[in-house]
């Protein structure tokens, strides 16, 4: 999000004021159930009786605000099992806004109805730090265990303040029957293309969502990286020879695609491909879950060509606690609940993967942790954001 000067130039003197408010302490109506390694038991079923009907006759103990609505059942459902562990009712509040860390600022600011804890993307954390909207976490030792980049992710300036959730990367998907073996590269998927004709209903070689730099990132990921600087400010730095070979070859490739940069979507994508409409796509590890029932192969991005490497970029949802809240204790700890315990509602109910890796993993899921793992972090930075509009805006010259 791009905050507005006016907040920014206020938010010192707002956060020293609100420290005041937030030195009160909350005590639930029942103790907390013990929150020590061994609550966090993914196969937890808590009683009917403790479900959705108490739940919705409790009087409202703690605000959770989201952003992204494909999250609600799962929260909901979060929100009953955390009542029915600790008779603390939790209300998610899906916020659908323009400028979203500055709504819950504003909110906060007011003292009045604000978010205890929210949903965050990490790419966004050093922008709630430093409007004062993030508590560190204190409980970090639950996520030792998480896979790589989560802890990274949730960090700033060495201190852990996020709760990572949930991540999402980019996958490259392709038909069955058609390919000989995995495809090497692009350049591999082209050459074979030219010398093997394609099923008549194909349409599309590849696709993707061009109009979505996190999906172009890989075209440029070998020659740009993120490096901090000593005042924590985000420095890009562009390999300028090599940027230039792959905008070059980007350039010389998009005739064997043909896609229309006016009407393709992430939707579109996943339509065509299972229409059989595309040969192949590059999708985001959220979409696998419309695969589901469909035959096809998946490996992770291919290099562009044998000089040319590629890799994807990643973003890690996190929940933050807001250290205004006179129940931060509480909210840190619905936080760990949510992120940890719950954690097997996310694939079931929001089609994204947890943080934590499950023991019982299929191809995809293999591939997905994979996927993550290799994957360039999306950076905490508020100069990112001048990158990825720099990205999308340089991607739109050559449609």
């Amino acid at each position: 999000m791009i905050q507005k000067d006016t907040k920014a130039a206020v938010v010192l003197v707002g956060v020293g004021a609100a420290l005041l408010v937030a030195a009160a302490v909350f005590v639930p109506k029942h103790a907390l159930a013990d929150s020590g390694d061994a609550a966090y038991n993914t196969e937890t079923d808590y009683p009917a009786e403790n479900g959705s009907e108490g739940y919705e006759r409790a009087q409202t103990d703690l605000l959770f605000w989201y952003e992204d609505n494909s999250y609600q059942t799962c929260f909901e459902q979060a929100a009953e099992d955390y009542y029915a562990k600790t008779q603390v009712k939790v209300q998610p509040v899906c916020t659908d806004s323009l400028d979203y860390i500055g709504e819950i600022y504003d909110a906060t600011m007011k003292g009045g109805s604000f978010p205890d804890a929210y949903l965050l993307g990490g790419d966004c954390l050093e922008e709630a730090y430093l409007y004062g909207l993030a508590e560190e976490n204190k409980n970090k030792a639950v996520y030792e265990n998480a896979v790589g980049q989560a802890l990274l992710a949730s960090s700033y300036k060495d201190k852990v303040y996020g709760y990572p959730l949930s991540f999402n990367s980019c996958v490259f998907v392709y038909q069955n029957g058609y390919f000989a073996e995995e495809p090497k590269s692009l350049q591999a998927i082209i050459d074979y293309s030219d010398e093997n004709e394609p099923p008549e209903h194909v349409e599309f070689l590849l696709e993707w969502n061009v109009n979505d730099p996190f999906y172009d990132f890989p075209f440029i990921s070998n020659s740009v990286s993120f490096e901090s600087k000593e005042d924590q400010s985000l420095e890009v730095v562009y390999e300028q020879d090599l940027y230039e070979q792959d905008l070059l070859y980007f350039e010389q490739i998009l005739a064997s695609f043909s896609i229309d940069a006016n009407t393709v979507t992430r939707e579109s994508v996943i339509e065509h491909f299972l229409a059989g409409k595309t040969l192949c796509a590059i999708i985001d590890t959220k979409d696998l879950q419309y695969l589901k029932d469909y035959d096809y192969s998946l490996m992770q991005i291919p290099n562009l060509n044998e000089s040319l490497a590629a890799r994807t970029c990643a973003t890690t949802d996190l929940i933050v606690v807001n250290p205004f809240s006179e129940k931060k204790e509480i909210a840190a700890d619905f936080a760990v609940f949510v992120t940890s315990e719950e954690a097997r509602l996310l694939k079931e109910y929001a089609g994204t993967y947890s943080v934590f890796r499950p023991q019982e993993l299929d191809t995809a899921d293999v591939l997905a942790y994979e996927s993550y793992e290799n994957a360039v972090l999306a950076p905490d930075s508020r100069e990112a954001k001048d990158f990825w509009i720099g990205l999308k805006e340089t991607i739109h010259k050559y449609f």
